[in-house]
């Protein structure tokens, strides 16, 4: 008997995405798959987005040992979404001269709205890897968009509910830093709404520059705010 080929949990990933992407893919194409993948490489998401490149890459050459996707070499070109505009423009390129069969990635919620935007409009299948506003799962749902992410609304009732449990919430106050963009204002947003639910408040906020490297300020304001309240 054969033995077939063990399956990683990243080469049934990526098979996954081309399989669903299957309808746009033609007999009369090449021997080879092309997957277009975008996240930040660069800016204070870029860490995160090298070991997301580094998965990909291992991935793509587990496959191709293994013989590729029905016979097919599976090709991965990696570009860096930097901000938005850059992940809209570098979605719309593959798409329309590189002729990839789909897109997967992105971490910064964002980008990621704004890859929904072009593939709706193009028909292509995105597959979100990193992104975990609700609005992509709601407001911003998109048609060809497929999420293997979880979303802020489970983190926060997840977490949410064990400190309910351990009496953490109703009746106390909490000072709330977020990182001041897409991601993080929508985390804020459910948060409130969950201590609000549960009988607790936002004593204070503040929104984080993403740039920011010093917390001492924000730290010792969060100090002060919860000396008042416990006055």
């Amino acid at each position: 008997m054969t033995e077939l080929p063990r399956i990683t949990r990243r080469g049934a990933l990526l098979g996954a995405a081309t399989l669903l992407a299957a309808p746009a893919i033609s007999y009369a194409q090449s021997d080879v798959i092309r997957i277009g993948h975008l996240t930040p490489r660069t800016g204070f998401l870029g860490p995160l987005g090298e070991f997301a490149v580094q998965a990909g890459q291992l991935a793509m050459d587990e496959i191709n040992a293994a013989g590729g996707i029905l016979g097919r070499k599976l090709e991965i070109t990696f570009e860096d979404s930097v901000n938005p505009q850059t992940a809209s423009a570098k979605a719309e390129r593959y798409i329309q001269r590189d002729k990839v069969s789909c897109i997967v990635g992105e971490i910064n919620s964002a980008s990621a709205l704004a890859i929904g935007q072009v593939v709706q409009r193009e028909k292509a299948l995105f597959i979100n890897t990193g992104a975990n506003s609700d609005a992509l799962r709601g407001s911003d749902c998109r048609k060809f968009m497929f999420h293997i992410e979880g979303q802020n609304s489970m983190y926060v009732k997840a977490v949410g509910r064990v400190l309910v449990q351990q009496g953490l919430i109703k009746g106390k106050k909490v000072y709330a830093l977020t990182a001041d963009y897409a991601f993080g204002h929508d985390l804020l947003r459910v948060a409130k709404r969950f201590m609000g639910e549960n009988g607790g408040t936002v004593a204070n906020e503040d929104l984080i520059p993403t740039d920011l490297t010093d917390f001492s300020p924000s730290c010792s304001r969060s100090a002060g705010a919860a000396g008042r309240h416990h006055r």
